[in-house]
């Protein structure tokens, strides 16, 4: 692949016309640092890139996704996706990498916990470690063991509910012995063709979470799920109960507020004394029920088997706040199960970002750049390009830390065929590691405040910034296999 930048300005002061050239196959790395001020053509740039990539590309188009947080880089025959939380489709944090050497689920829990602790309040150790415990507990109740790498792999094209939840009903999988229960819940039944027990999809928390919803096929847990789960977990911490007991409870409280309900119609119609044989049979037995399995479950204390899991989740409080934290994810809405609609036969993918909030597009990002990295260490070695990922102000996503899966990317996934194309208004906002990385760096223009910053960072002098005027003329730095020093060529825009 070759994208043409411009003009060397030396030579055409000589009245030669000769490219500044950009070659893949000669270059250190595929990625590039761009950088440039408002105005000064980054759009415009990117989209010529990205159509002379893939018009010079001698083999297999590469996969181009492009991370567009103004939702301004239109670019022809791309697909695009719009994520915001009215969408029916996401991104799964959750999904597991199936290989045995790269994936599993110790580590997609990890990343997990250092992608949130990176783009929110960062958790304390009690936090994680509750929230650690809750993610291992969400995969096994989804049939993946952490030692196992046979149960990591789920075959994606049969996963799904038994309702994509376009009707708003959210099949359970009750047993058979548990149907009275799911039913005093609120459980309704649905007969051919799924002949299972539904309940409205907002009406799923609470006791009847001790049902997980009916799957034709093992799928990935959501944060949806862990969020559920955890919300059990602290309900059964509260009660120092077990989940039978808690839906036993609380179908005596539904019963209760039956009860109550005609109780106060009878008092508005002045009627002075009211009974109810059936409702007061219905309370009776609840509470009869909701005790027996509290004493149940207080015998079972005896033998020491909750102790393990009072140690899990430390307090209530900890987990009060674990709790918190999931639900700040799910209510972001982008967090879904169901993958996006793109297009496989064409090569460029646009995740339009404009709609989500800076934190929520940097837990995106940085989730779905894991997902790819991920992908590319279990394709392995490559010979050539084979994804680009481009970052739109990409500062948001940039930080010091080593374990960033930018500075990962930009040190370790050129032979995995990766490309990094990093957009910002300033090389100031990346570190000194990262920089070096890059082979290629290109400067459209940066405002006078970061002339000093951008000078000592990128070992450029700052009347050649000053000589840059936005469209006309820009810097260019490629660092090329075999070279040890590589200077900044003039490029007047073609």
């Amino acid at each position: 692949m070759q994208i043409t930048f411009g003009l060397d300005a030396a030579k055409l002061r000589k009245n030669e016309r000769v490219p500044v050239l950009w070659d893949s196959r000669k270059v250190v790395n595929g990625h590039i640092l761009m950088a440039g001020m408002s105005g000064a053509g980054k759009t415009f740039t990117l989209r010529k890139m990205v159509k002379q990539m893939l018009e010079t590309c001698d083999g297999p188009k590469p996969r181009i996704h492009v991370f567009d947080v103004h939702g301004d880089i239109e670019l022809e025959n791309s697909s695009t996706v719009m994520f915001s939380e009215q969408t029916r489709w996401g991104l799964n944090p959750l999904r597991v990498n199936s290989d045995p050497h790269h994936g599993g689920v110790r580590k997609r829990v990890q990343g997990v916990i250092s992608t949130m602790n990176r783009a929110m309040r960062q958790l304390g150790p009690k936090q994680e470690a509750a929230l650690r415990n809750v993610l291992y507990d969400i995969y096994s109740s989804h049939g993946f063991k952490v030692d196992d790498p046979s149960t990591w792999k789920v075959d994606e094209t049969a996963e799904r509910l038994v309702s994509d939840g376009g009707d708003n009903r959210l099949y359970l999988d009750v047993p058979r012995a548990e149907k009275d229960e799911a039913k005093a819940l609120g459980a309704k039944w649905h007969g051919e063709p799924v002949y299972c027990w539904w309940v409205p999809a907002d009406a799923y928390q609470g006791g009847i979470t001790r049902w997980p919803p009916k799957m034709l096929n093992r799928t990935h847990p959501s944060i949806s799920d862990a969020l559920r789960m955890a919300r059990h977990i602290l309900q059964m911490s509260f009660l120092g109960t077990g989940q039978v007991a808690v839906s036993n409870l609380e179908v005596a409280q539904k019963a209760a507020g039956a009860y109550q309900r005609k109780l106060l119609e009878a008092l508005r119609r002045g009627e002075k004394s009211f009974e109810d044989e059936k409702l007061q049979q219905d309370l009776e037995k609840a509470k009869a029920k909701a005790i027996e399995t509290f004493s149940e479950y207080a015998q079972s204390i005896i033998t020491g088997r909750e102790l393990e899991t009072v140690m899990k989740y430390d307090s209530t409080d900890v987990l009060k706040s674990v709790v918190d934290r999931l639900e700040n994810l799910d209510a972001i809405g982008i967090f879904k199960a169901a993958p996006p609609p793109f297009d496989p036969d064409c090569a460029v993918w646009r995740y339009d970002l404009k709609a989500l909030s800076m934190e929520e597009r940097k837990l995106f990002v940085l989730f779905r750049l894991e997902q790819l990295f991920e992908a590319a260490v279990q394709r392995g070695v490559q010979s050539s390009i084979v994804e680009v990922l481009i970052l739109d102000e990409a500062h948001i996503y940039a930080d010091s830390d080593p374990e960033n899966i930018i500075n990962n990317i930009a040190k370790e996934a050129r032979k995995f065929g990766i490309a990094l194309l990093c957009a910002s208004q300033s090389p100031t906002h990346f570190t000194s590691d990262f920089i070096a990385s890059v082979a290629t760096k290109v400067v459209l223009g940066i405002d006078e405040m970061y002339w000093r910053g951008s000078a000592t960072s990128m070992r450029v002098e700052e009347k050649a910034l000053a000589w840059i005027r936005p469209q006309k003329s820009m810097l260019v730095q490629i660092k090329t296999t075999g070279e040890t020093r590589n200077e900044w060529m003039w490029t007047v825009v073609a």
